[in-house]
């Protein structure tokens, strides 16, 4: 029965099957979600005067929907990363990271994406941390930061990979996080320092009150080593 089970065709199967549940709820649930936000973006700062009384209490209760909606997109977005496997990175760093600003590009944020000079190839090891990386940094700036602008530059330099993730939000208290951190914002700084630290590579933060947080990652390249 355990060769069954872990046979080439089972695996095969089971990953399909995955992909197939994965994709149904990102057409449907994530879709959904991501125009409710954008709907309910443009009925709060284009249908609601906010000089009346009852028009300001409507768009705070509006805002607050919209946050619920927000962090309803950013749970459904986790699942599904659940369910994805390695093969949504066969097509690289680039475009999975591509496939997550776009989505937040649609969901109403400006996103400013450059990447230069990064390499074809790499370690599936290092573009699965580097992946899971930018996304937690990502889910941060959605779930904590109430930025407009987000930043993600990518580039090789020196033989060191790296990517910068920025933006224009209320900034943080820069701190080194513990175990026992219990702020949202940072326990996801901790989970992106471990894998940083697998790839042995160095973490900054840089954050100003009222001016937004800005992550930078350095790694050395695997052919460094």
């Amino acid at each position: 029965m355990l060769d069954v089970l872990e046979s080439p065709d089972t695996r095969f199967a089971q990953e399909t099957e995955r992909r197939r549940i994965a994709r149904e709820l990102h057409d449907s649930a994530v879709q959904s979600l991501t125009a409710l936000i954008a709907d309910l973006e443009y009925f709060r700062t284009r249908c609601l005067s906010t000089t009346n009384q009852t028009n300001s209490e409507v768009a705070a209760r509006v805002e607050t929907w919209q946050e619920l909606a927000r962090d309803s997109l950013i749970s459904m977005r986790q699942t599904l990363g659940g369910l994805r496997s390695h093969t949504d990175l066969e097509f690289g760093l680039q475009a999975a990271i591509s496939t997550i600003l776009n989505e937040l590009h649609t969901a109403g944020y400006q996103v400013i994406y450059e990447c230069t000079d990064w390499p074809t190839i790499l370690p599936f090891e290092y573009t699965s941390n580097l992946y899971r990386i930018v996304r937690e940094a990502l889910t941060n700036i959605c779930k904590h930061a109430h930025a407009s602008t987000i930043r993600v530059y990518m580039f090789t330099y020196q033989g060191y990979l790296h990517i910068s993730i920025g933006d224009d939000g209320i900034g943080m208290k820069v701190q080194v996080p513990s175990t026992t951190t219990h702020s949202g914002y940072h326990q996801g700084i901790i989970g992106i320092r471990e894998r940083v630290a697998l790839l042995r590579g160095q973490l900054s933060i840089e954050s100003t009150p009222g001016r937004g947080t800005r992550i930078d990652i350095d790694v050395p390249a695997p052919w460094q080593e």
